[in-house]
Parts: structure tokens; C-alpha cells; sequence
């Protein structure tokens, strides 16, 4: 695996595959991350982990980052028995400007937890 993909993480320049080793804030993120260079993002996942592709799916929707616009389900895995979800997101067109003011008021909250905390 190379340094720039986070362990755990397979990625292509579209795909998110969505694995049981990370909290699914950390594929969100990931997924917000990835779409500033896409128009379209594929989550997929197998098994337990479909839940979390799900979750990630609709806060890009919740948020307005995105628009959830294909869903697809399937077998997939080693065994062709495990199920398998594909969900494909399409950028928002305004998605710059709503990432970036999300990601300044996530780091003001940041800032206020740091001051509570002193």
C-alpha cells in the first residue's frame, strides 16, 4: 500500500470501498475528500459493512455535498455469497462552496473545545 492511502483504505480515483477497520466519520471524510477531484464517487461494501456505506451515502445527501443517484446490490466476495451494495453519489453542483464552509465550521467547534477544555 502507498503512503498517500490511508491503511485499510483500497481506493481508486472513484471508489470507496468501505472496510470494517475504520469508524464510518472516517470514510465520510474520505468520501468528501475524494469528491473534490470527482464528479461521481462509488461506495462499495460487503456484508457488515454495507450499513456504513449506507451511512456515508446519505450524510453526503444530508449534507448537500452530493446526490445519491444509483444504487446497486448484489453477491459479491470471495465465496459469491456474501451481499454487496454499490452506491454511486454525484457531486453537488455547488459543492465547493458548501465543503468549505462545513469544513470552517467544523474547525471553529474544534476551536471551542479546545478553549472548554483549558
Amino acid at each position: 500500500m502507498g503512503a498517500d492511502k490511508p491503511a485499510g483504505v483500497e481506493r481508486a480515483a472513484d471508489r470507496l470501498n468501505i472496510q470494517g477497520s475504520k469508524p464510518p466519520m472516517f470514510y465520510v471524510a474520505l468520501a468528501e475528500k475524494m469528491l473534490t477531484d470527482q464528479e461521481d464517487l462509488h461506495i462499495h461494501a460487503l456484508g457488515s459493512c454495507i450499513e456504513a456505506a449506507v451511512g456515508v451515502a446519505d450524510r453526503l445527501s444530508r449534507n448537500k455535498l452530493a446526490t445519491i443517484v444509483k444504487i446497486k446490490t448484489d453477491k459479491g466476495g470471495k465465496t459469491e455469497n456474501t451481499a454487496q451494495i454499490i452506491i454511486t453519489v454525484k457531486k453537488a453542483a455547488n459543492f465547493a462552496e458548501l465543503y468549505e464552509a462545513q469544513k470552517k465550521e467544523r474547525e471553529a467547534r474544534a476551536g471551542d473545545r479546545e478553549e472548554e477544555a483549558k
